[in-house]
């Protein structure tokens, strides 16, 4: 090797490592993202662009708040890195790390050693910060996408060194995600529409949830600093990604959300790894001047103890603290009951959830809705400084905690109330007032009873005090007297089955409307159920009620019983004269008896079995539908004939009559 060219390779080797010391401060111009438990989307869109998914708090929909509404290059396989703030993604025309800062700003930071034959959609950054892990995918010729291999860019490597590993199962994965508390990786499986777990070192995928079978496809997957999953995807495969879900990552159990904007060749990251703050308040419904319990939750997946810590709540106009229920988070308390606010410092927060639970007073103050948030300051300034409390129970995020305070709907009520005649007491029952009042009801009586209800036998005026926390209301009771006599005409009647009656009712000392009513124990045997005269007609024995009711509800009743003689003796003749000239009814032969009566079946056979005559549904008492001692148009020689008849009686008895009959010319 000559002189020059030692130099000129040595010259090289010096500016090569240039250039990997200078790399960071040639990226100085680029902004830093403040790690907030933001959901950031890039969108493969003309032109790419970098987003923020909000929650509207008007519409509750999903919205893409534009953070670069032209990034310059395509961008995918996005992961947040919390050692320095950026997002990581792929170029995936032309494998290239991208770097993107808080302004959308990408930097080309290395062309990588991908395979060219494989697509880059799902990327996501270890929680030590180090590895850019992708999932590459093979497109095959039908149109399917299949996971090929996990790619891991090392982001601490000068040169971002990276590793393969082939993956030897059949799944398509559109995007992955760390839990920041577990640190477990997870997927989402486009074929069997079921979350999976990823060895991103091995390359190994497994199955341990059923399907959800939504998201139909899931092209964004993130975390919060809770450690809730969610999922930005297509609710079938006839819509494009507008739809927002909750995975469990224990069960895999798949929630819907809410509706969101188009994202059309989307992904999503996150940066879990920041302090959280919750606020709950129980009960959420209350009285003025009633205590209730705050809860705030505080999650740190920081990675670090995060130091001498402020926190102030605020309260409510009108509301005061008045004791701390459990406190998990230490601090010096710089408050002290009555305080219109609850204040301290010195607080030292830990990895994980802590709990801080408070006792506050709402104080005499009229029914409304209250809202306020409490503020955890003195964070790093990477993690924003200060946060504001959410509301956990609403998809928006940064929300007040609103309680509700409700007072009494009245303050004095006037109810009438009756005593019938015959009653020996009535139940003035003022807990019907106190249905929808929350909190410990008290209640005082005139005569100094404190039950919810009092019984009264006598007429007159009776009140009672409804208090709750400091809120109060009265109810007064003008209670009435009333009396109503109800008779019949005549209660008991006796008559034979088929005949009707005439049942009369009176009523006496009926100042007020009153209203009748027959009960008829046999539906349809009364003609007017409601007149005071009526006509009925039943076929058993009976017992008719009639109810008089008036308008004050007092009621009274009196009964009519009925027994019906039922007759069911059938006359058939034993002898006639077809040819008979003297008596017309003597020349057939057919039944005689109650007319209500109804022969079904009349059949007349000879001696030896075969059928001569027949007739059906026929009344009594007419000869004309009787047998005429014909037999197919010829008459019958004299003899005996053998007769059977099917019976049906009014009150839906059958029975079966047979005998013989003499013919005689």
């Amino acid at each position: 090797m000559t002189p020059i060219m030692a130099r000129w390779r040595a010259y090289a080797r010096t500016l090569f490592f240039l250039f990997v010391l200078l790399m960071p401060l040639l990226s100085v111009a680029q902004k830093p993202f403040i790690c907030g438990d933001q959901f950031f989307l890039t969108l493969s869109s003309v032109p790419p662009s970098l987003n923020e998914v909000i929650i509207d708090p008007q519409t509750g929909s999903a919205v893409f708040k534009i953070i670069n509404g032209d990034v310059s290059i395509a961008v995918n396989s996005a992961g947040y890195r919390f050692t320095d703030n950026f997002i990581y993604c792929i170029d995936p025309d032309l494998l290239r790390l991208i770097r993107l800062d808080a302004n959308g700003t990408a930097t080309v930071m290395a062309n990588l050693p991908l395979d060219n034959d494989l697509s880059y959609f799902a990327g996501d950054i270890t929680p030590d910060g180090r590895y850019l892990v992708l999932i590459g995918t093979l497109q095959l010729p039908n149109g399917l996408s299949i996971a090929s291999e996990i790619a891991r860019v090392d982001l601490e490597s000068p040169t971002y060194a990276v590793s393969t590993t082939q993956i030897n199962i059949t799944a398509q994965i559109f995007d992955i995600a760390f839990h920041p508390i577990t640190e477990l990786l997870y997927g989402y499986d486009s074929f069997s529409q079921r979350l999976v777990r990823i060895d991103p070192f091995t390359g190994n995928i497994t199955f341990p949830f059923p399907a959800s079978g939504v998201p139909q496809v899931a092209g964004s997957l993130f975390f919060d600093a809770a450690g809730n999953l969610f999922a930005y995807g297509s609710p079938n495969m006839m819509q494009e990604q507008n739809s927002l879900y909750q995975l469990n990552p224990e069960t895999g159990v798949s929630t819907f959300l809410t509706r969101g904007q188009d994202a059309f060749s989307s992904d999503g990251c996150s940066c879990p790894y920041t302090v959280d703050l919750t606020k709950t308040v129980s009960p959420e419904t209350t009285l003025p001047c009633s205590d209730v319990v705050y809860t705030f939750e505080f999650t740190n997946t920081s990675r670090r103890q995060q130091l001498n810590l402020k926190f102030r709540d605020n309260l409510p106009p009108g509301f005061s603290f008045v004791s701390i229920l459990e406190n998990e988070i230490g601090g010096k308390l710089l408050s002290v009951p009555g305080d219109l606010a609850f204040a301290m410092d010195s607080i030292v927060l830990p990895g994980g959830t802590s709990y801080l639970k408070i006792v506050v007073n709402t104080g005499s103050i009229p029914p409304g809705i209250y809202k306020n948030q409490a503020v955890l300051s003195n964070l790093p300034a990477q993690l924003g400084s200060k946060i504001v409390s959410d509301n956990p129970k609403t998809l928006v995020k940064n929300d007040s905690t609103a309680l509700t305070v409700i007072g009494f709907p009245f303050d004095t009520i006037r109810e009438e109330r009756t005593i019938c005649a015959g009653t020996p007491f009535i139940k003035l029952d003022a807990a019907q007032y106190t249905n929808n009042i929350p909190g410990q009801i008290t209640y005082l009586w005139q005569d100094g009873s404190g039950l919810p209800s009092l019984d009264v036998s006598l007429p007159g005026n009776y009140a009672v005090k409804l208090s709750s926390g400091c809120d109060s209301a009265v109810v007064l009771y003008s209670v009435n007297e009333s009396s109503l006599s109800v008779s019949v005409v005549q209660d008991t009647f006796n008559i034979n089955l088929g005949d009707s009656l005439q049942m009369q009712a009176n009523t006496i000392n009926a100042a007020q409307q009153v209203i009748l009513q027959w009960i008829d124990p046999q539906p349809g045997s009364v003609t007017c159920t409601t007149c005071a005269t009526t006509f009925a007609r039943p076929f058993n024995d009976i017992r008719y009620t009639i109810l008089a009711t008036n308008e004050l509800g007092c009621q009274d009743s009196a009964f009519v019983r009925v027994f019906v003689k039922k007759n069911r003796n059938i006359y058939f003749p034993n002898v006639f004269n077809p040819e008979s000239a003297k008596e017309e009814g003597n020349r057939f032969f057919y039944a005689s008896g109650d007319p209500f009566t109804q022969i079904d079946n009349l059949s007349v056979y000879s001696r030896w079995g075969e059928k001569l005559f027949e007739t059906r549904n026929i009344a009594l008492n007419d000869p004309y539908v009787g047998w005429d001692g014909l037999i197919r148009g010829q008459s019958a020689l004299p003899g005996v004939y053998v007769w059977v008849a099917e019976i049906s009686f009014l009150d839906g008895l059958k029975e079966i009559y047979q005998g013989d009959v003499t013919v005689v010319r």
